[in-house]
């Protein structure tokens, strides 16, 4: 468990730090900090990955409340067009550029790009309209191999709801089931997607069977897409705003926050990324490591669009990172200190 004290307040994280990368959690408390201007002119930093956005944007989530937020994540076997389906609603939110050649985006590790496969979760923020209406829309990919189960679990517990895809040419297999009735038995509403439709060898009306055979979902409320040609994904969006419940929380109050990944870089130190659930985390808050006891103070915090893009601040609802300079490596476990009963495990 984690715990973090911003503006003099103790906000509690609900979960340890499960990442391949930094297998560590920390319980941190910070003090009142400086804050940091309303709005921040932010750039993407994929220079190294033309595809992606290059242009500058603004990107300001105090404008979004918790009832304009959606947290969901994509689930499904290894191989059924999770990443590509990611692909295609950044490029319809404008999040990346649609001008070169999208593939993988969110897959950063090398033997992801090689193999064709996601092996971490990766987050991305979007922006999409709907009625009027501006919304932020934080998505998680996540791994479909089973060596990786535990990093879907981990990322559901910072979900609203779940995307479930289907290959409509291979149909319901061993990852579908246990992603399935993970994300059921955490409560979280799933919208089934059957893919890879518009191929000649695609089996939609037995898919579309099975589906009601093994998860009694009706066949009206499976929405059949082509991730690879973007056929039926924008209707996708719009059945998120509707489908997904808002993320409980208010920006008054004690904040609290889930931990739910972390990576460590030799320069920069650790990034964490959190959900937040009340109140709001900005650059300045002052943080200290229960662990070593060492003094920080954040340094950035930002959202994932889809790269690290600093901003104003975390707020209640949103999905995002914040750095600290924190370079202990050797930092394990947890050590809980203080009134235990601020604290959830």
């Amino acid at each position: 468990m984690a715990a973090i004290r911003a503006a003099g307040r103790v906000l509690p994280a609900l979960l340890s730090c499960t990442s391949h990368t930094a297998r560590r959690c920390w319980l941190l408390s910070a003090h009142a900090g400086s804050p940091w201007p309303a709005a921040a002119r932010t750039e993407a930093l994929w220079s190294d990955r033309p595809r992606t956005l290059a242009t500058s944007t603004v990107v300001d989530p105090e404008c979004y409340h918790p009832d304009s937020i959606r947290n969901f994540s994509i689930i499904a076997h290894i191989d059924h067009g999770k990443s590509t389906l990611a692909d295609r609603l950044l490029e319809l939110t404008g999040t990346i550029s649609t001008s070169g050649k999208n593939k993988q985006v969110l897959d950063k590790l090398q033997v992801e790009r090689e193999r064709g496969i996601t092996v971490k979760a990766q987050t991305a923020s979007m922006r999409h309209k709907m009625g009027g209406r501006e919304y932020l829309l934080n998505l998680i990919d996540t791994p479909g191999h089973v060596d990786f189960a535990h990093e879907v679990r981990t990322s559901l517990r910072a979900c609203q709801g779940t995307v479930l895809v289907v290959d409509a040419t291979q149909g319901v297999q061993a990852q579908t089931l246990a992603n399935f009735y993970l994300a059921f038995g955490m409560n979280i509403p799933v919208i089934p997607v059957l893919n890879k439709t518009d191929l000649d060898t695609a089996d939609v009306q037995g898919c579309l069977e099975e589906l009601e055979r093994l998860f009694d979902i009706e066949p009206e409320s499976v929405l059949c897409v082509s991730a690879k040609t973007g056929l039926g994904v924008p209707a996708l969006l719009d059945m998120l705003v509707e489908r997904v419940p808002a993320p409980p929380g208010r920006r008054e109050g004690e904040p609290t926050a889930l931990l739910f990944d972390a990576w460590y870089d030799e320069y920069r130190g650790v990034t964490a990324m959190v959900q937040m659930a009340n109140g709001s985390l900005r650059k300045g808050d002052k943080v200290v490591s229960s662990a070593t006891g060492v003094d920080y103070v954040v340094q950035e915090v930002g959202l994932m669009y889809p790269g690290e893009t600093p901003c104003s601040g975390l707020y209640a609802g949103q999905v995002g990172y914040f750095q600290c300079g924190m370079k202990k490596r050797q930092v394990r476990g947890c050590v809980c200190a203080g009134n235990r009963s601020t604290v959830s495990r």
